[in-house]
């Protein structure tokens, strides 16, 4: 089986890093996977990919929004038994290029989140004219399955659960990362995500103030790390957060950190999070949907973008060991059967399945 990936980028957010993770094991399980991305920028991904003999192409077009990559799909996407595409506007722009060179491939793509920019009611007619050309449509939650059958209901026969999974053996079987520069006398807050206005660090970088125990570690970079900076600048906690960037050994860092915070607006899973709990880490996140299925019972909900609701939660937090290795139990159970293995296992069935029904319909027309 010929599956090529196509995705908007590979900058480091959930969608991208889920497909790095799972390209290798699509080629052990003897699924010949090959990743087309429409817009190359620096990133480690690429050399990920790379390094796990996964072949990788771009359509050099350099505009992501350009109809000139549907030209450039329609190029590069012939030869494959199945097309699985990623994220917007490569699910438009891959519909398009299949319907150019009226190529009888199957489409299937997945839903990463449980909220985009298209939710808007003059968006909604694209949004159906475009997902029923995909066989089917894989969400990595029933939260981000409920939300896009809302959004378009005569696909919710095309719509499969396809839980995220991660390497849990890289994140359980972590050493401590050595991070000198932090102090080791308080209670080390963690996040790991893309510096962008989806994420809110703000609000956390609003409650560190009111929880004096603490100091914050931020993995990840992007547009807006200028702005976080300045701004714990303003808050008087500049020397309280640190910013690690973008680091290789994530599992590392969250094991040598004693909580994690995860703030965001919306998350259709919470892979991040789902990292942590693997790591043996107390999970204190935003109540929306996609991330609370994950964490609810196990770890601490507040409400999005309420600082003070978070910092009285970390404080008490931070007061309760026992609380603490509750939560880290509980997570570490959650996250057990989240393996990655077990979601490429689920893509291959959906595969298949695909594969079978054109089969037989191919054989019926015959």
């Amino acid at each position: 089986m010929r599956v090529v990936h196509v995705i908007d980028s590979l900058n480091r957010g959930g969608a991208e890093v889920m497909l790095t993770g799972m390209a290798p094991h699509f080629q052990v399980r003897g699924v010949t996977c090959d990743v087309l991305v429409l817009i190359r920028r620096p990133s480690p991904l690429e050399q990920d990919l790379l390094d796990n003999d996964i072949r990788l192409q771009f359509t050099e077009v350099r505009n992501l929004y350009s109809p000139r990559q549907i030209l450039a799909l329609a190029r590069l996407l012939r030869g494959y038994d199945l097309i699985h595409v990623h994220l917007f506007p490569a699910q438009l722009w891959a519909v398009l290029a299949v319907a150019l060179w009226k190529d009888r491939t199957p489409l299937v793509t997945t839903e990463h989140n449980t909220w985009n920019a298209r939710r808007r009611w003059w968006m909604r007619p694209l949004d159906r004219w475009m997902y029923p050309h995909y066989k089917r449509i894989a969400c990595n939650s029933e939260a981000t399955a409920k939300h896009l059958i809302e959004w378009c209901p005569d696909i919710a026969a095309r719509t499969t659960v396809i839980a995220n999974g991660i390497p849990l053996d890289a994140f359980e079987d972590a050493q401590p990362a050595m991070l000198d520069h932090v102090p080791h006398h308080v209670t080390r807050l963690v996040f790991t995500a893309r510096f962008e206005a989806q994420k809110d660090h703000a609000t956390l970088l609003r409650a560190l103030p009111s929880v004096p125990d603490a100091h914050l570690i931020f993995v990840g970079d992007g547009p807006l790390r200028p702005q976080l900076e300045q701004m714990a600048q303003s808050l008087g906690i500049r020397s309280r957060v640190t910013f690690l960037g973008w680091r290789k050994d994530v599992g590392a860092v969250l094991k040598a950190s004693d909580i994690y915070v995860h703030p965001t607006h919306s998350d259709g899973f919470g892979i991040a999070a789902c990292e942590a709990m693997a790591a043996g880490l107390p999970v204190v996140a935003s109540d929306v949907p996609g991330l609370a299925q994950l964490v609810a019972g196990v770890g601490i909900l507040f409400p999005a973008e309420d600082d003070k609701a978070l910092a009285s939660h970390l404080n008490a937090l931070i007061q309760s060991p026992e609380r603490q290795n509750e939560m880290r139990m509980a997570g570490l159970q959650r996250v057990r059967h989240l393996s990655i293995e077990n979601t490429v296992d689920g893509y291959i069935r959906m595969y298949e399945s695909v594969l079978q029904t054109r089969a037989a319909q191919t054989a019926e027309v015959r």
